[in-house]
């Protein structure tokens, strides 16, 4: 027998994996900058929010392994989207952070992405849109859940 959640867990899955497919579809009609697997944009906004983190601390925050993240990080170190520079405290570490240019590009997106879902939240009703602004507390406390499950 299932757990009476496990619908409800499925019901949000794909209501989240949609939202994001639809940004992304208008993102790629916008004819802005390349749009990143979703592993690499959570290390990208973790960088950004966190600059001169080191690996390891982006990793933590991510709950990856270290290795992982080295690997998204020269990824995105390629791409021209993240920098390396000396630790300022242990020369033979580096921190992390979001290339200049790129990064204002990366928030332009962003900037459209906010633009087309107030758009759509525009389109409900007011109960619909209440509603929604409602559950935001809710699902911000579902995502620290989350992150602090092991």
């Amino acid at each position: 027998m299932s757990h009476p959640n496990e619908e409800i867990a499925r019901n949000l899955l794909d209501a989240a994996f949609g939202l994001r497919r639809v940004l992304r579809a208008h993102l790629d009609d916008s004819g802005t900058d390349e749009t990143l697997p979703l592993a690499q944009s959570e290390v990208i906004r973790t960088v950004s929010a966190f600059p001169d983190s080191r690996i390891g601390d982006i990793a933590t925050r991510l709950r990856l392994r270290p290795n992982t993240v080295s690997t998204l990080v020269r990824a995105l170190v390629a791409k021209g989207l993240v920098e390396r520079h000396p630790d300022p405290v242990d020369g033979r570490a580096v921190v992390l952070r979001v290339n200049g240019e790129r990064a204002a590009r990366r928030e332009r997106r962003t900037d459209r992405r906010i633009e087309v879902l107030a758009a759509a939240i525009n389109e409900l009703s007011a109960s619909e849109w209440r509603a929604v602004e409602q559950a935001l507390p809710t699902l911000a406390k579902l995502n620290d859940v989350l992150r602090q499950a092991d």
